[in-house]
């Protein structure tokens, strides 16, 4: 009777360590897949950020530009006030205050989808865009309708704050993009 029970022992030793190999083998397949996942996932967002923060960047560089050549063509602005029929400067204004909207609107989207993506700290940079944007917009606007626009002063410096909050940017994106997902 001795041996049987060792017969049975030895053939319950044997099932359980037969089924802890199989629950190990899942769960080791469960936690590769899940890894595969993760890192595929993490490739697909990496893309998805690297392609919003090119996106970013055109969108600032073209709406920067764009108020640059609004300000740079002050003479003209002037010209066109001063000879227009009715009040020059007051169409001046609003055609500043329109197309100042337009171009602030359109890099807000860009910003707008790069915070979707994230991470913080290209959140925190492009918050930092954010109103630096508001700040050049509203330093074209400085003075608008009158003889005094542009606000050279106010352009300047919304131009340096805009530059750093730029290169801020940058600086987040790099990192954010350049490090490789992992599991």
């Amino acid at each position: 009777m001795g041996e049987q029970w060792g017969t049975v022992v030895a053939a319950i030793i044997a099932a359980v360590a037969a089924l802890v190999g199989v629950l190990a083998g899942v769960v080791v397949g469960r936690r590769g897949v899940t890894d595969q996942a993760a890192v595929e996932h993490g490739q697909w967002l990496r893309g998805q950020r690297q392609e919003a923060y090119v996106a970013l960047l055109e969108a600032w560089d073209t709406g920067v530009k764009r108020f640059n050549e609004r300000v740079q063509n002050w003479e003209g602005e002037h010209y066109h006030a001063e000879t227009f029929e009715g009040d020059g400067w007051e169409e001046s204004e609003k055609s500043i205050y329109i197309e100042t909207h337009e171009i602030a609107e359109t890099v807000q989207r860009a910003i707008e989808r790069v915070e979707l993506l994230g991470p913080k700290s290209v959140d925190d940079a492009s918050a930092h865009l954010a109103d630096a944007l508001g700040a050049l917009r509203d330093a074209v606007r400085s003075k608008a309708g009158s003889e005094e626009w542009p606000d050279w002063e106010a352009y300047r410096e919304a131009t340096e704050t805009a530059d750093m909050a730029r290169r801020g940017f940058l600086t987040a994106s790099r990192e954010t993009v350049r490090a490789a997902p992992r599991p």
